[in-house]
């Protein structure tokens, strides 16, 4: 891996397992409602969308052609898996949208960008195989920039099937995790950094290149750094002729953010199924 110094400030912002403790429990709870509505059956698990060993997705089907939701984990793309987001099924469902739960292959086994694009290949998946009529790209964390990376494939080209992007807590710089203990897995080299980061490719769009609406969120309880990330993006998205809408839910960290992703009343959980129902004329 190229060899770079940790930087102890940088290793607050975003090593957060030191931090937070508690997040498997967080996980366990989110793993427990996920089990039980996956053993509902009924859905199309383990879809192999390519050839990696974790290539697999999870489709949880509304009605035929329903706007799908594809929500990608976190995990700093060394850990989780595509089954630690299948409790955010219920609402989606509840909603008439389709939940898409795409695993992908994890560092140091691969390099970020192999996993760009594995989501890629997962993302025609759904084109080719749900039809849907709609497509929101969303992701927690590292998941937050793998989706970011989908988006801002379509606005280079013009076109393409997804309505929105829904970032949370996304990782949008990679630069300052080469000076954190996290680098020892990615192994990041300073190329590969500004390569993989999403905010420095949307500075580096063509003029007039269209975007579709964001939601970037990020806890009111996580780091400065997070949130200067999610802040930094939603402006940039902003001046770039994008439609953002920025919520930063109070008493939320970067774990947590997710819990009220199992509560369809919730304003965060309404607010990203919005996206996928085209607007009311």
């Amino acid at each position: 891996m190229p060899h770079t110094l940790i930087d102890p400030a940088l290793e607050a912002e975003y090593a957060l397992r030191r931090r937070h403790p508690e997040r498997e429990s967080v996980y366990d709870g989110h793993r427990r409602l996920g089990a039980a509505l996956r053993a509902v059956g009924g859905w199309r698990l383990d879809q192999r969308y390519g050839p990696g060993s974790r290539c697999l997705l999870d489709a949880f089907p509304a009605e035929e052609g329903a706007p799908v939701l594809f929500f990608i984990h976190g995990g700093y793309w060394r850990a989780l898996d595509k089954s630690d987001v299948s409790f955010i099924a219920g609402p989606c469902l509840a909603a008439g949208v389709t939940l898409v739960a795409p695993g992908y292959d994890l560092v140091p086994g691969v390099r970020v960008a192999d996993i760009v694009d594995e989501m890629r290949l997962a993302l025609r998946w759904v084109v080719d195989n749900l039809s849907p009529s709609r497509i929101v790209v969303a992701g927690h964390s590292a998941g937050g920039q793998l989706a970011a990376m989908l988006a801002l494939d379509q606005a280079e080209r013009g076109d393409g099937p997804i309505c929105a992007l829904a970032g949370l807590s996304g990782v949008y710089d990679l630069r300052p995790l080469r000076h954190t203990s996290i680098n020892a897995d990615l192994g990041l080299s300073a190329l590969e950094a500004a390569a993989m980061s999403p905010l420095l490719r949307l500075g580096d769009l063509p003029p007039g290149a269209r975007l579709m609406p964001l939601l970037a969120a990020v806890g009111g309880e996580e780091t400065d750094g997070f949130k200067r990330w999610s802040r930094d993006f939603a402006e940039l998205w902003a001046a770039r002729g994008g439609a953002v809408q920025h919520m930063e839910p109070a008493r939320r960290n970067h774990f947590t953010l997710l819990d009220p992703l199992a509560d369809g009343a919730d304003p965060l959980t309404r607010a990203i199924l919005a996206l996928a129902h085209p607007p009311e004329a």
